[in-house]
């Protein structure tokens, strides 16, 4: 069976790691120690931003983002093609979601949507490189945010390692959340990132993963939290980051074959990245005309080929517990999402294997379409 996602560690680097955390449980410090300091001056050197705080996931780092921005009884944009963490962290910072529709050629938040629903109570806006793709227009995007005085948080968690027009994912908006869940490009097991240019937040997400103490006093000054990367993932972490050039670009090449091989073929939609934008590829997804069966495509790519393949996410507003927030107008979320369909995308995948998965791809949909 080929996997969708594989963390790949070099054998060379895994004993790197073991000694290295040998080291750490000799030390007996497991937390807020030098691994952490480490991997948050490699991670804003990568984001090219002044600061970069570590945390236990990046739903924290949302979460931290948005209380700084003072969200509490305010409306957030968010969009409806994401993961359910980017509401639920809405609702506990105490704002209000307000769900905005997907643009089907870039992924992220469709411009005329978001004009139909900002309101004056409206404080901020969460932007997604759904994928691991930046939007080509993602200027546009700003441009609004700054127009109506919101604050932007980017949702990089698919996106280390891309850029577009040479500026890295990370280093858009005023904080950028990053995670390194197992499935994640880079990942250290679980854990986030927020990277920002404001000191005032990386202070305020520094004493947050820490009980809420003030750095100088030690006095309690927040309602915090536990939230912090413990040394062993981050040890993890920095040195998976050193290899993150390296499998970027393995992940590109991969993308460019599938896309070789995929491109024009009857039933199939792949996305039109433009020169200048350099995607991630967390995942690469295949949109599906509405002819085609997707369960039963599922089925036999995993029962017939050994090829395991999904959809991107199931709308927001379709899952049971943010059902409430549907309001009718999030049509072109649920077609691009319904009819998505990722293939595998890891660094262990040889490019024989790359173009088996495309082929497979190719017949049965040729099959569905008769």
């Amino acid at each position: 069976m080929i996997p969708l996602a594989r963390p790949h560690y070099p054998p060379a680097l895994r004993k790197t790691i073991a000694a290295d955390i040998e080291a750490i449980l000799a030390s007996g410090r497991l937390m807020m120690g030098p691994w952490a300091k480490k991997f948050e001056e490699r991670f804003a050197a990568l984001t090219a931003r002044k600061f970069a705080v570590s945390l236990n996931s990046c739903t924290t780092a949302l979460q931290i983002a948005l209380s700084f921005a003072g969200v509490n009884g305010k409306d957030v944009l968010v969009p409806a093609g994401s993961f359910i963490t980017d509401v639920s962290v809405v609702e506990f910072a105490g704002g209000r979601p307000i769900l905005v529709d997907i643009d089907p050629a870039t992924l992220a938040l469709d411009l005329a949507d978001l004009k139909r629903k900002v309101t004056p109570d409206t404080r901020a806006l969460i932007w997604v490189h759904l994928t691991g793709v930046i939007a080509e227009n993602f200027q546009d995007i700003l441009d609004f945010a700054a127009e109506h005085s919101l604050f932007v948080i980017e949702d990089a968690a698919h996106a280390h390692g891309a850029e577009i027009g040479g500026r890295p994912a990370g280093n858009f908006g005023d904080a950028s959340t990053f995670s390194f869940y197992p499935t994640k490009v880079l990942t250290s097991g679980t854990g986030g990132m927020l990277t920002t240019d404001n000191a005032d937040l990386a202070k305020f997400a520094r004493e947050i993963r820490h009980f809420g103490k003030q750095e100088d006093t030690g006095e309690i000054v927040h309602y915090g939290n536990d939230w912090f990367l413990d040394e062993i993932r981050a040890c993890i972490g920095y040195h998976h980051s050193g290899e993150l050039t390296t499998q970027v670009a393995r992940r590109r090449e991969i993308a460019s074959i599938y896309q070789s091989c995929l491109a024009n073929q009857p039933g199939i939609r792949v996305l039109d990245i433009p020169n200048g934008n350099a995607p991630a590829w967390y995942q690469f997804p295949v949109f599906l005309d509405p002819t085609i069966d997707r369960k039963s495509l599922m089925s036999t790519m995993k029962q017939v080929h050994g090829v395991e393949v999904k959809g991107i996410y199931k709308p927001t507003h379709q899952e049971q517990i943010f059902r409430a927030l549907d309001d009718g107008t999030l049509k072109s979320t649920e077609k691009v999402l319904h009819g998505s369909l990722c293939l595998p995308m890891h660094v262990q995948l040889s490019d024989a294997e790359v173009t088996r998965i495309a082929g497979a791809l190719v017949v049965e949909i040729r099959k569905q379409l008769g």
